[in-house]
């Protein structure tokens, strides 16, 4: 090309170059393009030193530590300590979930057009500020909040409220848009009715249910699992439920690190048993919460809640002794149990039971080589990268390794096999059938999960399939006019008498909508079914119904089942509106992203 741009004439010349601008223009505007691309979301907040982002929208970590104090704070008012150990975890994923729903909220907000004057500010720092003010010590009187503090506080001109004005100016268009959404909640005077007749009209029944095969697994094939997902969609549409597969690896502690965990509480148990003040070793030495109050943990606990070791100490330990020191994990722990005569605490309260105690601790951490915990990381990483090819029980199998089943769950009710790592629940709710997680790490553990998939429900109605000729058989001995208790005989089953109502019917009923409907809806004496379900097959006879009388039906029935109706329905409408915001929203968490050791 530099040849023929020495070449030629002028006009050539002037060609050739504007080629050459273009070109060149082209060629590095497609590679910053390029690298735009490359930019998604999170690397864009981590770029910017956020701690996350919502839709684009950086969560910044002043907002974060703020959501973090407002969630500490709850935690507080609600039982009267720090969050302690593992809560900690809780709190934070808490305060996260807390964050996003409310920046989604914004969002929404700001595209329906609502927003807050000076005058709506003014107002409400007086009647109804932000909750960070709320549950400020500084307003506090006797635990609870105490509006002629904070007024006093907001008439003095010294003080600065910028900030919790500008917290409130974001908080009032959230505000008028869950009231707009609250007002469109309804409840008219039939549903009213029909609630009460569900609530207090009871009926009796008899139930069969020919169970499903005690073994049996379905081929796992493509027709099956659809067969399985167009049967049960519609409960699955009925809001984000997942299953997880969990694999938990344990971190390994070397004896020497053990070693010098367990001497450090033997020395500080020594010093505390000649006599030095067990709340200042705390400060000075403990490595867990509320360290600076002098470790008190000030709740009573019940043995049950302390372990073998523990409980079986505090039977033989008098108030004011010292237990010796007992490794949990990766910690060691040094307990001193507390005189209730010399309890000072703010939230002095008498025991709830003859064996409840209090208890201060020091803590002292287990610390592994680093060398040792990367090479556990490591090894769970390449099970984790194993998982995704061959599924996680299968690659937690190949290495001695076994897994384990959550229940179903949603956002509001996490499963106990994940309490030590709350961010793996919330993982597990955005996640798509079978997709395994990042190693996530507890203080004792490291966690992967796979979301789990429709074989386990494919084999579920295999074993129902299975037990069909039973069923069969009932129906067979219906037809020629046995009665059901004689038709369950036949299968060697028994018939059993349910009752309840709509509202609360019988555990037995209430796992089969489709069996209670047709029941309730079926004249008496007749037997219906048989009903599929995920348990097997049903049968019911309806035996009889007593109406509730129409005096119950007053006023104050009438208030306590319209607030109770209304707020479920709040409840679940804004449950489901969250979740349908999350579902459709790009979130990017980079509070402790996947460590790489």
């Amino acid at each position: 090309m530099l040849g023929h741009l020495r070449s030629g004439n002028k006009r050539t010349k002037t060609i050739w170059w504007i080629l050459t601008v273009v070109t060149v223009g082209s060629f590095l505007g497609g590679f910053v393009f390029l690298a735009g691309l490359g930019r998604d979301q999170g690397t864009r907040a981590r770029m910017s030193g956020d701690v996350g982002s919502v839709n684009g929208e950086g969560i910044t970590m002043t907002q974060w530590q703020g959501a973090l104090e407002e969630a500490r704070q709850a935690y507080r008012q609600r039982y009267g300590v720090d969050p302690q150990d593992r809560d900690v975890k809780t709190v934070e994923q808490q305060a996260w979930r807390s964050i996003v729903n409310e920046r989604l909220f914004a969002q929404q907000a700001k595209q329906a057009g609502l927003g807050a004057t000076d005058n709506e500010v003014v107002i409400g720092m007086r009647t109804n500020p932000p909750p960070m003010l709320l549950a400020s010590a500084a307003f506090q009187t006797d635990g609870k909040f105490d509006p002629n503090k904070y007024q006093q506080a907001l008439a003095n001109p010294g003080n600065n409220w910028a900030p919790f004005e500008a917290m409130l100016r974001d908080q009032l268009p959230v505000r008028k848009l869950q009231e707009r959404l609250l007002a469109s909640i309804k409840l008219s005077q039939p549903e009213l009715h029909q609630a009460f007749r569900d609530r207090f009209d009871r009926f009796t029944a008899t139930l069969l249910t020919v169970p499903a095969a005690d073994t049996g697994r379905s081929s796992g094939s493509e027709a099956e699992l659809l067969a399985a997902y167009e049967k049960y969609k519609s409960r699955m549409a009925a809001g984000p439920r997942t299953q997880l597969e969990v694999l938990v690896s344990p971190k390994r502690f070397g004896a020497e690190e053990t070693k010098a965990a367990m001497d450090m509480a033997k020395s500080l148990f020594e010093r505390a048993s000649k006599g030095e003040d067990f709340a200042q070793l705390a400060r000075d030495y403990s490595e867990g919460p509320n360290a600076e109050k002098g470790g008190l943990i000030d709740r009573w606990l019940q043995p049950s809640e302390l372990g073998p070791m523990v409980a079986a100490a505090v039977q033989v330990k008098k108030p004011g002794e010292v237990i010796e020191p007992v490794q949990e994990g990766g910690r060691v722990l040094l307990l001193k149990i507390m005189d209730p005569a010399q309890d000072t605490s703010k939230t002095k309260t008498p025991p709830p039971a003859p064996n409840a105690v209090k208890l201060s601790q020091i803590v002292i951490k287990v610390r592994p080589a680093p060398e040792d915990l990367r090479a556990q990381y490591k090894e769970v990483k390449a099970i984790a990268d194993r998982a995704r090819s061959v599924g996680l029980s299968k690659a937690a199998t190949e290495k001695g390794m076994s897994t384990v089943k959550t229940g179903f769950y949603d956002s509001n009710n996490a499963p106990p096999q994940l309490f030590a790592v709350p961010e793996a629940s919330d993982w597990g709710l955005s996640a798509k059938q079978g997709e395994v997680s990042p190693v996530f790490e507890g203080e004792d553990e490291f966690v992967v999960v796979q979301v789990a998939t429709l074989k386990m429900i494919a084999d579920a109605e295999h074993r129902v399939d299975m037990s069909k000729p039973r069923a069969d058989s009932v129906v067979a001995a219906l037809k020629s006019g046995r009665s059901l208790e004689d038709a369950a005989k036949l299968v060697h089953l028994t018939a059993a008498s349910v009752q309840g109502t709509r509202a609360q019917p019988d555990p037995r009923l209430a796992g089969s909508p489709e069996l209670l409907g047709m029941l309730l809806g079926a004249p008496a004496g007749k037997v219906i079914g048989p009903v599929r379900s995920a348990q097997g097959w049903s049968f019911a006879r309806l035996d009889g119904v007593t109406a509730a009388p129409d005096t119950l039906f007053n006023d104050q029935t009438k208030g306590q089942l319209t607030n109770e109706i209304l707020q479920n329905r709040q409840r679940a409408f804004f449950e489901s509106y969250v979740e349908k915001l999350r579902g459709g929203a790009q979130v990017a968490d980079l509070r402790a992203s996947e460590r790489s050791y």
